[in-house]
């Protein structure tokens, strides 16, 4: 006679951009696991038994992402339970809240920004399907951006090329955003990078300041749709969203112009959603 799944415990919520990493401890092989089921209901109180209205999702691993939730940030309550192989519930774990990592674009001071922070790619040049141009368009890989000058939609391509794209010339594209600042920063400064989506290939979006290097983003690997399809908050969109936010050291930025590359030195292209300098509040 099959046995009941033991209760889940360990639950934790970590917080992220955007989202909520639940983790918990595994549970062993009799009965057999066929899946865990996740709860969760909006702020802090601690829900009663499971109820099927509140089903976040599934997962056969002790880990899920609850994603797509506001960037200013969002609390969640959280309970799971394991299903045997036999359709037997355990015990659901104990309640865990967690509350997801707010994003500078909702907490600091906006400076400058290309492209809007919405999960699409449409207002950015040749959105969303005519990434051949821009290899036309940019022939010594080399994107020049003038914030006050130039427009999203006619000079910031909503692709950036990586020398796994052969298309583009298997070359590491280079995009350069010129912004004047008005005086010497006097608080700290947050970079904002968007990702509508990667490719499968992943790669590294090296990053420099005014000639001085800055940071190097590991890109997770993504869908390979953000190439011909241009927004990801469409119901069961395939593009596999990122969102990267750092701070700029002290000393790299400068009253006057300033000079933030981005190059994508390794694997294939990044789909912009948007990009944006924000200085911290308070």
């Amino acid at each position: 006679m099959s046995s009941t799944p033991d209760a889940v415990t360990g639950l934790t919520a970590h917080p992220a951009l955007a989202s909520i990493e639940l983790t918990w401890d595994p549970l062993g092989w009799d009965p057999l696991i066929d899946h865990f089921r996740i709860y969760a209901v909006a702020g802090e109180a601690s829900p009663g038994e499971p109820d099927e209205a509140d089903l976040l999702g599934k997962t056969v691993y002790p880990r899920f992402v609850h994603v797509d939730l506001d960037p200013a940030g969002e609390t969640w309550t959280y309970r799971v339970l394991a299903v045997s192989d036999a359709g037997l519930r355990g015990e659901a774990s104990d309640a865990m809240t967690g509350t997801s990592q707010p994003s500078v674009t909702a907490t600091g001071r906006e400076i400058a920004r290309i492209g809007d922070f919405d999960g699409r790619t449409l207002e950015l040049h040749l959105a969303p399907s005519s990434y051949e141009q821009i290899a036309v368009d940019y022939p010594d890989a080399v994107i020049e951006y003038e914030q006050g000058v130039d427009e999203p939609g006619t000079a910031w391509p909503y692709l950036l090329p990586g020398p796994g794209d052969a298309w583009a010339g298997s070359t590491a594209h280079r995009a350069r955003w010129t912004l004047t600042l008005d005086g010497e920063p006097s608080a700290p400064h947050d970079l904002a990078i968007w990702l509508v989506d990667t490719t499968r290939l992943g790669g590294i979006l090296r990053m420099r300041v005014n000639e001085e290097a800055m940071a190097d983003i590991e890109l997770p690997t993504g869908s390979t749709r953000g190439s011909r399809e241009g927004d990801a908050t469409l119901p069961d969109s395939p593009l596999l969203r990122s969102f990267h936010e750092l701070e700029v050291p002290e000393g790299l930025l400068q009253s006057g112009e300033n000079v933030i590359e981005f190059e994508l030195a390794e694997g294939g292209w990044v789909a912009w959603d948007a990009v944006g300098l924000f200085a911290r509040e308070g």
